[in-house]
């Protein structure tokens, strides 16, 4: 008997193929048999896919919510919009391995935007990447996470936020922790090199320990050091790191940021390509919107970060020394900002500025923006979370048709206070309402693709990816006519409509869009 019978769906594997009719049994977690007809008497419960897709359940490639599920393990905001794996420790940022108190607390700090007080301090009680993902074992999960080691957390750990190179020996305990991190289950080492004390590393520091992952077989996936004037310089340095460390590299969330530079996206894609061709192993993964989303403090000068945020809300509160921040954001043509286009997505002290620009902000208070800020800056204790509208359509849409480009939600995570950025809730739905059925950008099998089997591969999800005999049984099943995201910059806190099921590991955990409490989801840990 099989546990679950899914009849009648048009099928679409994940390999790029046209959809096909067929029955899918599973058992015991698995896809057992794929067929033209299955007997519906041989299964315990059937599903009717009649006029419905069936695909393989989609693979966020990058996710952020290494806190979110120590106190969401539903996994809800990504579960509900058919994802059934999650790619977590993006952009540098990790929840581990953490080697004191003293650098467990700066890390608290650094990765606030991640949730980080949302997490009560007993409840933080691993320190090795590996006691990190045991600590993730112990929960319910309803949703497969795999995560990658995150080096600004590895730098914390050695170095604090020091702006400085390591010396010989601190890089040898930096190389040691990656190592150890991967030989506990990374997938992969991730930077986040826009961010401190990322920022903060030469290329080489990186390549090194890229070195240490790559004798792993990982991946090194960065948040490259600009997506704005200097993007093209930055895709060639991880490129470089690429090439001599021997990874594989992904490019996170690949976009062109700032109205000037829109259209560089041909170029950027093309230097993808020019890599792959030189046998260099190159991706990258986009989201679906115009907006981005970050910490407000990432807007500050590198120099001013150096300490940690404790240290430079200190310093912030010195008119001088905020004169002079002022005057080297106004000296650097790409750090000025248009202030209409920053809006507060959370801040805790002033949770009516939510929704709000900063420009808004200013003309209630009769403050400059720069003035504004600094205070929010100084009053939320650096764990401001904005919202930035800085992307181009054009450039989405040739990002979204190249041939290495997959899906990735970087959404920050929800805990319910604060206008967060919709792609949390909305953006596999949106890929395939607005961009497959509205604006025909992708065919459905593609965008299936780009959102199934190229991350699997990528990222090396053997059991994932793909419906096939013996592997996973994550499947989405959705109505291909009527899935769309629901979530707005106004109103984001939505799931989408148009998806049906979502099965995890064999388990109806999403059932006509809401959740069954199924808890079927596992810890994946890497192995070379």
């Amino acid at each position: 008997m099989f546990d679950i019978l899914i009849k009648n769906g048009q099928v679409i594997d994940g390999t790029g193929n046209p959809w096909f009719k067929a029955d899918i049994g599973i058992e015991n977690g698995k896809i057992e048999c794929i067929s033209r007809y299955i007997d519906p008497s041989s299964a315990e419960k059937i599903i009717n896919a009649d006029g419905l897709t069936v695909s393989p359940g989609f693979i966020d490639t990058h996710s952020h919510d290494d806190l979110y599920l120590l106190k969401y393990p539903s996994g809800k905001g990504k579960v509900m919009q058919g994802v059934t794996t999650l790619i977590n420790g993006n952009c540098g940022f990790t929840a581990a391995p953490i080697v004191s108190q003293e650098n467990k607390r700066i890390l608290r700090g650094v990765i606030a935007i991640l949730g980080s007080h949302y997490i009560e301090e007993n409840q933080w009680d691993w320190l090795s990447f590996g006691d990190y993902l045991r600590k993730l074992e112990e929960l319910k999960l309803g949703i497969n996470v795999a995560t990658l080691v995150g080096h600004a957390t590895v730098r914390i750990a050695v170095l604090g936020m020091e702006q400085r190179a390591p010396t010989n020996d601190e890089l040898e305990r930096m190389k040691k922790l990656v190592g150890e991190s991967m030989e506990e289950g990374a997938y992969g080492m991730s930077t986040g090199l826009k961010y401190t004390p990322a920022a903060y590393a030469a290329t080489d520091e990186i390549i090194e320990l890229a070195k240490v992952v790559a004798k792993y077989n990982g991946i090194y996936a960065s948040h490259i050091r600009d997506e704005g004037n200097s993007l093209l310089p930055a895709i060639a340095e991880a490129i470089k790191i690429g090439e001599e460390s021997g990874c594989p590299v992904h490019i996170a969330h690949f976009k062109v940021s700032g109205k000037k530079n829109w259209g560089k996206s041909s170029q950027s894609l093309r230097m993808l390509e020019d890599a792959m061709e030189r046998g260099i192993e190159t991706t990258c993964d986009q989201y679906p919107y115009t907006a981005g989303s970050t910490s407000l403090a990432a807007f500050l000068p590198l120099a001013i970060q150096a300490g940690g945020p404790e240290l430079f809300c200190e310093k912030l509160k010195d008119t001088d020394i905020r004169k002079k921040v002022v005057k080297e954001l106004e000296e650097q043509q790409d750090q000025r900002q248009n202030w209409e286009n920053i809006v507060i997505s959370y801040s805790i002290n002033h949770p009516n500025y939510h929704g709000k620009s900063i420009m808004e902000i200013s003309a209630m208070k009769g403050k400059s923006p720069y003035e504004v800020m600094f205070d929010l800056i100084v009053a939320d204790e650096a764990q401001t979370v904005i919202i930035t509208f800085m992307a181009g359509e054009e450039d989405i849409k040739r990002i979204m048709s190249g041939s290495l480009t997959m899906v990735g939600s970087d959404g920050i995570p929800d805990f319910g206070d604060g206008k967060i950025h919709p792609r949390f809730y909305g953006t596999f739905p949106r890929v395939l309402g607005k961009y497959v059925r509205e604006e025909k950008v992708l065919t459905l099998p593609e965008a299936i693709k780009k959102m199934t089997s190229l991350p699997a591969q990528t990222f090396g999800l053997q059991t994932k990816g793909v419906l096939r005999s013996g592997l996973d049984a994550d499947i989405v099943i959705f109505d291909p006519r009527k899935i769309i995201d629901k979530a707005t910059y106004d109103d984001p806190i939505q799931p989408p409509e148009g998806i049906h099921y979502v099965i995890v590991n064999g388990e109806v955990t999403v059932q006509n869009g809401e959740l069954t409490g199924a808890a079927a989801g596992r810890v994946l840990k890497y192995r070379k």
